[in-house]
């Protein structure tokens, strides 16, 4: 029998003796696994394909390809995040129980924001020092953990922004950034607030500087980009609060800054 190929969902063809084989991965076609599958902002899936999409037997093994791609790259991006909180909170020096919770219900909500990834490109760090202090000085350990985890995101960056692998002259591997958050008290039993003072630092941090603005910029919507821009300093940092999720964080820090001598822990 002549070695004929039939387009099932399987990808299966006939061998020379009649026989279903499995297709080898040459066979296919070079646009398999192109198939996207995207979440819009009102929640519905919408599948992302070719014309010639419509007449492939390959469509559903193209599209598992792409959601098993997609899965393992969300576990992957877990596990980078888990890493860098884990650095966060080994490197920051923090006197106050109060700040460290809130440090870390903020760094969980903030990598799950939309300037999570972000944050891949940075290593915010966080450091309280007393309200009486004139001066105050530390020590920032570098260790082969943190190389390794410094490198391995800037290369991780750079192929997400040149995913063909071809060298650009000129260019070398995305930097990484150190970003350092000085706190000089905190709200007592007031956690939302204190979550909201850390936000807004961050936020404060982010839209001061030019490169932490042109990171910013690029998780926004293109029609979000001119807006921000019209923003003075004041109001891209509560914007950015509120689309990061800290809308209430912000309330209560507000609430407290406007109380009379608001109490502010040492």
């Amino acid at each position: 029998m002549q070695n004929l190929r039939i387009r099932t969902v399987h990808s299966f063809c006939l061998d020379d003796h009649g026989g279903e084989k499995e297709k080898s991965f040459m066979e296919r076609r070079e646009c398999f696994g192109s198939i996207e599958e995207m979440t819009g902002s009102n929640g519905l899936t919408t599948v992302k394909t070719r014309p010639e999409c419509r007449d492939c037997g390959d469509f559903r093994g193209c599209l598992h390809q792409n959601k098993q791609r997609a899965e393992e790259e969300k576990e992957r991006d877990e596990l980078r995040k888990q890493d860098l909180i884990t650095q966060i909170i080994d490197i920051s020096h923090l006197i106050s129980n109060d700040i460290g919770s809130c440090m870390l219900e903020f760094l969980n909500r903030i990598y799950n924001s939309p300037i999570g990834m972000v944050l891949f490109k940075n290593l915010p760090l966080f450091y309280e020092i007393p309200r009486n202090a004139n001066t105050f000085s530390f020590t920032i350990p570098i260790s082969p953990s943190m190389v390794e985890l410094m490198e391995g995101n800037a290369v991780r960056t750079e192929q997400d922004q040149n995913p063909s692998g071809v060298s650009r002259q000129g260019k070398g591997k995305e930097e990484f950034y150190l970003r350092i958050i000085v706190i000089q008290g905190h709200f007592p039993n007031n956690q939302k607030a204190n979550i909201g003072l850390i936000a807004r630092e961050v936020a404060r941090l982010f839209s001061s500087d030019p490169t932490g603005i042109h990171q910013i910029l690029q998780t926004l919507h293109a029609s979000e980009v001119g807006v921000f821009r019209k923003m003075d300093a004041e109001q891209q940092i509560e914007w950015l609060m509120k689309r990061w999720g800290f809308q209430e964080d912000l309330d209560a820090l507000k609430n407290e800054m406007i109380k009379p001598q608001a109490p502010i822990s040492k």
